[in-house]
């Protein structure tokens, strides 16, 4: 099942197409109203001379047994009712954020493709913008932590239009696996299918697609960390200003519970469940030595806070929320 779920959930979230109840189970729940005055869905805080903003996207729904896939389920199943983890279908927030930099405006990550099942509250980035006052046009660069749809939905729909002034930026070794011709042999099956979509706004975005090495500035005070494992180019960002910092992880660790907890407890969506979990481990280690500021993009919104050390594992601390005065 883990593979028919895993196809499904690629291809809608690529396409935008509807997943049948046999292959996700749907999840009952209202329309998405969208931001309201109550809950307008974007957060800010400042980071030196940076202003960051955390995007709400909404959420979206994977199957429970596609995590910690190897561990024992009379050790699992524990772990995950005492946290709240449901047995069939768990829910994760998705979190773009925008670094304002003052002269320029940086989209990390775009969220889901809206209009399926297990994914009927995700989508609502434009939305999300539109209520944090960001025009989509006064973006200047979107950069990929890595290609898998609840990163690069957002673009999927028009993406010569969705950022019209934006260039596209990601690591050069995930823009050559995703757009090889033979990227379905150098990709897990279940992310296969989704190669065709990608590569399609790989082309209508044609030079304004910048691959970068691991390691690399983005732009000044911002740089890109090699953290393979969930995908082979997968990248997490250091930004710097003054004397803060801020870590944003990506997909190097997906959950504030046994990725911190557990570490060593891998997931089926990384492509090299060893190397995923042992770059978890040491991203976490570096968080928690050097006293960083995190966001994590699946995180419980905001998803900002730091890490602590804890026994063999870590904890999330998350942040007080800073009010504007």
């Amino acid at each position: 099942m883990f593979a028919t779920d895993r196809r499904a959930f690629l291809k809608a979230a690529v396409a935008g197409t509807v997943v049948s109840a046999l292959e996700i189970p749907k999840v009952a729940s209202a329309a998405d109203p969208g931001p309201t005055k109550a809950s307008p869905g974007y957060y800010s805080f400042v980071l030196g001379e940076f202003q960051i903003t955390m995007l709400c996207d909404g959420v979206c729904f994977l199957p429970t047994n596609s995590l910690a896939t190897n561990v024992k389920p009379e050790e699992k199943k524990p772990y995950f009712d005492a946290h709240y983890l449901a047995p069939e279908m768990v829910r994760l927030q998705a979190s773009p954020l925008l670094i304002d930099t003052g002269q320029k405006r940086i989209l990390v990550d775009t969220g889901l493709t809206s209009g399926t099942d297990w994914a009927a509250h995700a989508g609502r980035l434009n939305k999300t913008l539109a209520a944090a006052g960001i025009a989509a046009d006064s973006i200047s660069m979107v950069v990929l932590t890595h290609c898998h749809p609840d990163h690069i939905g957002g673009l999927v729909a028009d993406p010569a239009k969705q950022f019209p002034n934006a260039d596209l930026v990601l690591s050069e070794t995930e823009l050559d696996l995703w757009n090889s011709p033979d990227a379905a042999s150098k990709l897990p099956k279940w992310a296969a299918e989704s190669a065709p979509a990608v590569q399609k706004v790989f082309a209508a975005l044609g030079d304004r697609v910048h691959p970068i090495k691991g390691g690399a500035d983005v732009e000044t005070g911002i740089a890109a960390l090699d953290t393979a494992g969930h995908t082979q180019g997968h990248i997490s960002l250091l930004v710097g200003s003054g004397s803060e910092q801020l870590l944003i992880t990506g997909d190097a660790v997906t959950n504030i519970h046994f990725a911190f907890d557990h570490p060593e407890w891998q997931i089926m969506w990384d492509h090299d469940p060893d190397k995923g979990a042992k770059t978890r481990r040491a991203l976490l280690d570096r968080a928690a030595n050097d006293r960083l500021l995190v966001a994590g993009y699946h995180y419980p919104f905001p998803g900002v806070g730091h890490v602590v050390k804890e026994g063999m594992g870590f904890r999330w601390l998350p942040t007080d929320w800073v009010w504007d005065s």
